[in-house]
């Protein structure tokens, strides 16, 4: 095991508004802190040891990375934009299924056909399958070496799971991260897979 997935622990969006689109900005909750905290420390009872945490630069990712970074006692990296969330539209941030505006609507029903395709502020899918495609080669990059925790978020690692699964279209990729269902603090691969 040389590179374990975390996603952010609950943002303050995840507990005001849990159906909506989280806003980029939306920082980590008290709750999420405690999630953080709990999977490090179950981290370090299954005896792993990272060499280094990585993150997304959303401020509910970077602070869990620093969370999980100071009680593992190992550094932290610089957030990188690789590891973000797909962006989802302007348009729908913080908004929930029944607030969207028929444009998004409209783009929702066509993106998969028109995978270029975004809406202002937000990223195609072949965006995020170049991203993704991205990680992936890191983490062929980083095979064989200590230890690396990934903070990131659902969508995005559901799309690099999908990727190390075998989905090589964009369309793919950003259906199976949609069904992707990964807990608050929960980690991939699932905590008990880790030796």
């Amino acid at each position: 095991m040389t590179t374990l997935w975390i996603r952010h622990g609950t943002s303050r969006d995840g507990i005001t508004r849990p159906h909506a689109h989280a806003r980029p900005d939306s920082p980590l909750s008290a709750r999420g802190a405690a999630q953080i905290a709990a999977t490090a420390h179950a981290l370090r009872d299954r005896g792993v040891q990272p060499a280094i945490v990585l993150t997304s630069p959303h401020p509910r990712a970077a602070t869990s990375a620093k969370i999980l970074a100071a009680l593992l006692g190992v550094p932290r990296a610089t957030p990188n934009p690789l590891y973000a969330e797909w962006r989802a539209p302007d348009c729908v941030l913080g908004k929930g299924p029944d607030e969207y505006p028929s444009e998004y609507q409209t783009w929702r029903t066509d993106r998969l056909r028109d995978p270029d395709s975004a809406l202002a502020g937000g990223e195609s899918l072949t965006a995020l399958y170049g991203r993704a495609m991205a990680a992936a080669v890191i983490l062929g990059h980083l095979a064989g070496r200590n230890t690396a925790l990934i903070v990131s978020h659902r969508v995005f690692i559901g799309a690099v799971a999908a990727i190390t699964a075998g989905a090589n279209r964009p369309q793919d990729v950003f259906e199976a991260a949609r069904r992707f269902t990964l807990a608050p603090a929960g980690t991939w691969p699932a905590l008990a897979e880790v030796r």
